[in-house]
Order: C-alpha cells, then structure tokens, then sequence
C-alpha cells in the first residue's frame, strides 16, 4: 500500500515537472518556482497523512487529487494566458520585412545618442524596442507618432515639460510608434533593488511577457539599464548598449 501512493506522489511529481519546464521554455516566471516548492510541501504533507492515517487530510487529499487537472488550470492561469499572448503577438509579428544594415546601423547610433544625452542630463526615459513578438497591445493605448526614429525626436519625447513624456515610447523597425505607452507591472520583485523606480518595473515587466529590448534611463542616477527575457541588467555603458542593439535588435519597417 506504501509502494502505491509512493508510485502516485512520483506520477504526479513528473507530471508537474513536465507542465513547469514547459513554461519555463516559453516563459521566465519566478511564480513557477514557488508554486514548484509548494508542491514539494503539498505531497510530503500527504505521505505523512497517509502513513499516520489522518482521516480529515485524506478527505482533503482524496478531494484534491479527484480534481487536479482543474486546480492545475486555476494555479497556472497567469501562465497559461501569457503563453497564448506571446504566440499571439508572434503570429502577428511574421510579416514584417527585415531592414538593410545601413539603417540597422543608423537606428543603433541615434537611439546611443538619444540616451547618453538623457542620462547626462538625468532625464527619465523608458524606451521599448518590438523584435518578434507583436508590442501592438500596448500601442493601442498610447500616443500615436509614427515617425522615423532619431535622437533629437527621442530626446523631445522625454523631456520633463513634454506632454508625453511619461510612460514608453514603442520602437518599430525605424519608426517610432507610439509615445505614453502604459507598459505591465512586473511579477519578478525579488530581482529588483528596494528604491527602484516604476520605470525599470514596468521594463523589466514587459521584459516577462514578450521578447521587447527595453531600455531605462534613471531620473535620479542618469544610470542606464536593460530589460531583456525577464532580466534586468543595470550600469549600463555607451559601449555595452550598442553591444546589446547590434545583438538584439530585429528591425522591421513598417508598411504603409
């Protein structure tokens, strides 16, 4: 009887092993990680009620297990929504045309420019760079521009007396898109010091949900940093930014 609800726990154990590295491939979520080591505790709870007979924990248990699959839907929600958002906006994404390298060359060089002027200035700014996945729900919302990219646009957008100059400005192909864009909150806390801003949250929460390059110039440092695959990466330099852009940037243009 041991070796039957041991063989369970380990049916169940895989199960769940197999659902988290799953959206671990297609998301990075923190969230995942804690409702793993949950699950750790839930089944050594269960071997202790079953091996002590606790009647009470096994009606909860017996409850439980009868309807797994519908508590794994309802624990995985968050996670499962952002999966069908991301091969949404993927799907959405495939029909752009890539741009030349003279103008791949020409973006990195104004958006080098646009940020070591705002950071030398402290001038706060939150800059989204679409690359494969689809950034048009946040643009639906926003500011609307459209209009090729270049420092001097960039750094009017982000000055203090600007009307648009909080919120994102989104990046597609050589244009830019949209200004004032409301970007999500990030999941990931524990990856961000305690006086960070909005700014570098809603970067890095975007960074969680799409494959967006977002870049961050701090208010009250002038620092740089980069939001990338739910990874915040700060102190950036002039040199390390346009490492980051000639690595990750896709620029598309947009047709008419």
């Amino acid at each position: 009887m041991i070796l039957e609800v041991f063989i369970k726990a380990i049916d169940f154990f895989f199960l769940f092993l197999m659902i988290y590295f799953s959206l671990k491939i297609l998301t990075i979520s923190s969230r995942i990680v804690n409702i793993f080591k949950g699950l750790m505790y839930f089944l050594l709870i269960y071997l202790f009620s079953y091996l002590l007979e606790l009647k009470y924990m096994m009606t909860i248990y017996r409850f439980l297990f009868d309807n797994w699959i519908i508590l794994l839907a309802i624990v995985f929600t968050p996670e499962i929504r952002m999966v069908l958002e991301r091969v949404g906006r993927s799907y959405a994404s495939n029909k752009k045309v890539p741009v030349e390298k003279v103008g791949r060359e020409y973006i990195i060089d104004e958006l080098v420019k646009s940020m070591e002027y705002l950071s030398k200035r402290r001038i706060g700014a939150l800059i989204s760079i679409e690359r494969n996945e689809s950034l048009e729900d946040f643009v639906r919302d926003a500011t609307p521009y459209k209009i090729r990219i270049s420092s001097e646009v960039l750094t009017t957008i982000f000055i203090p007396s600007a009307p648009v100059h909080d919120g994102a400005v989104i990046i597609r192909g050589d244009y830019v898109l949209c200004a004032r864009a409301v970007l999500p909150n990030c999941k990931s806390e524990e990856q961000l010091p305690p006086k960070v801003g909005t700014r570098h949250r809603a970067a890095l929460g975007l960074s969680e949900q799409t494959d967006a390059l977002t870049i961050v110039v701090s208010e009250e440092s002038g620092g740089i940093s980069v939001a990338l695959n739910g990874k915040l990466d700060y102190g950036i330099t002039r040199e390390s930014l346009r490492l980051y852009l000639d690595k990750y940037i896709i620029m598309k243009v947009i047709k008419d």
